[in-house]
């Protein structure tokens, strides 16, 4: 016979998404300022794709191993502007016999595309899991586009009521 104590505890429950605690929850990781962490250098350059990376999701859904692939995705997405603006004169060069190649940074850029499209996968900040499935995103779209020629349209209006966008 096992004794209670020697139980292995269960895991805390998270709380339901529309709880008050989920609310209250959020709102307080909302305030919260996310740092990379130690065991991933980040560059300033990476810094400003970080707080893009670090907003896709609520503050209280990084792990401590998510915050370092995010760190690497932060390095990903900097070394592909680096390259691309390397590569924006030409993405061609000329080998040993003045025959147009395609430039090594091409690869580079490639690959780093590919491992950028991996993270967001693993992170689950790609599309999908942000915006939802392609059929509800173009029924938003749709909706979009058609405000916004309305409101194009009713522009000298003056009376209609406009959404504040500051």
């Amino acid at each position: 016979m096992t004794d209670k104590k020697d139980k292995p505890k269960a895991a805390a429950r998270r709380a339901r998404s529309d709880s008050t605690g989920a609310e209250i929850a959020a709102s307080q990781a909302a305030l919260a300022v996310m740092q990379p962490p130690e065991t991933v250098n980040i560059s300033d350059d990476a810094m400003k794709f970080w707080d893009v990376i670090i907003l896709s999701r609520a503050a209280d859904a990084w792990t401590g191993n998510d915050l370092m692939l995010a760190g690497i995705l932060a390095r990903c997405y900097a070394d592909i502007e680096k390259y691309s603006v390397a590569l924006s004169s030409s993405r061609l060069i000329k080998d040993e016999k003045g025959q147009p190649k395609i430039s090594p940074a091409h690869k580079i850029v490639d690959d780093l595309y590919k491992q950028a499209l991996s993270l967001s996968r693993t992170l689950q900040i790609h599309p999908r899991a942000t915006q939802g499935e392609s059929r509800d995103q173009s029924t938003r779209n749709e909706m979009f586009a058609d405000k916004r020629n309305n409101m194009a349209q009713d522009e000298d209006d003056q009376f209609l009521a406009r959404p504040d966008t500051h």
